[in-house]
């Protein structure tokens, strides 16, 4: 008898933090609606992570991406491993804060499904690799058909994972681009 209320009990917590998991994502969703009826200087972000445990210079790395649940875990899974991760919505600041000093920014993480306008940007991508040249790029997209650690897309990044991305492949890309 003990046993079935324990398991009963269990299972009304799981199914009480699911039910609350996807009240977030819609919340989320929500938020976004209204986010694409606000005006464009309103849509910028600048979220900066970093593990509290850890204490003086941290390795450092710009991502550029949506301000989504992906990219909030992107960011503390990174912060957890020891970086200091700024995270921003806006390209044209983010691009010339890392130009402006590459010798600050370890890499850079860049969301290709952030804008509509996709050529634009990657030849600022292509500008940015000429001027920051030893700053590694990763990029990310839901477009690709799997993860390409290798220097294929040499002119605008060091290596692509396709979307949605975990750890385990997140900290394989992170690695593959520090020794490319």
């Amino acid at each position: 008898m003990l046993t079935t209320c324990l398991q009963l009990l269990v299972a009304l917590i799981i199914v009480a933090i699911r039910f609350y998991r996807s009240y977030e994502d819609d919340d989320e969703v929500g938020r976004s609606e209204k986010d694409k009826n606000a005006p464009r200087s309103e849509l910028h972000i600048w979220k900066s992570y970093s593990h509290p445990d850890l204490y003086g210079q941290l390795a450092r790395i710009a991502l550029i991406a949506q301000d989504s649940v992906q990219s909030h875990q992107i960011a503390r899974d990174l912060a957890q491993e020891g970086y200091e991760i700024h995270h921003t919505t806006d390209i044209d600041a983010m691009l010339e804060t890392v130009q402006t000093r590459p010798f600050d920014w370890d890499f850079m993480i860049f969301d290709l499904d952030l804008f509509d306008d996709l050529e634009s940007r990657v030849d600022e991508l292509i500008s940015f690799r000429e001027n920051c040249a030893k700053t590694p790029v990763l990029l990310l997209s839901g477009s690709v058909s799997k993860d390409d650690l290798s220097d294929h897309r040499r002119a605008i990044g060091d290596a692509t994972l396709r979307k949605p991305v975990f750890r385990n492949r997140l900290l394989a890309a992170v690695n593959a681009i520090r020794t490319n």
